[in-house]
């Protein structure tokens, strides 16, 4: 068994608390988005009907205000949302926080589409510079 340094994170230890961590960035996502709670169910149910989608289980066919704080309450066990209902729930809050929650066990995040142009301009810069150091070599066989 190999020992984790403090800067290593445990797998094991991430995927036993990848529930309470993605209903904690759900509840920081839902306070920060400037709507209230009510209006956020009411968005989800907006978002998951007009895509023909359930996103509550059982009998409900809407998501209440009871079934959404379950889902924003970490210490809250037993009741989980679906990954359907967790990219609803991103697109009603306009946020990818809870997301890259669930991304993080895989060693990969979110990328933003400003990060996306940063990277695809790091690549050309790449690219522009190895095609330079192919020419100055095609330059010293001649």
């Amino acid at each position: 068994m190999r020992q984790l340094s403090l800067f290593d994170t445990d797998p094991s230890a991430e995927l036993a608390m990848l529930m309470a961590n993605l209903k904690s960035a759900m509840n920081r996502a839902a306070s920060r988005c400037g709507l209230s709670r009510e209006e956020i169910a009411d968005l989800m149910n907006e978002i998951a009907k007009s895509a023909g989608v359930s996103v509550s289980r059982g009998n409900a066919r809407s998501v209440t205000l009871a079934t959404l704080e379950k889902w924003l309450n970490p210490a809250n066990t037993e009741h989980q949302p679906s990954i359907l209902a967790v990219n609803v729930f991103c697109m009603a809050v306009k946020s990818a926080e809870p997301l890259a929650v669930l991304l993080r066990p895989h060693g990969c995040g979110v990328m933003t589409p400003q990060d996306k142009k940063l990277r695809d301009y790091a690549n050309a810069i790449l690219e522009e510079r190895e095609a330079k150091k192919r020419k100055k070599q095609l330059e010293m066989k001649l």
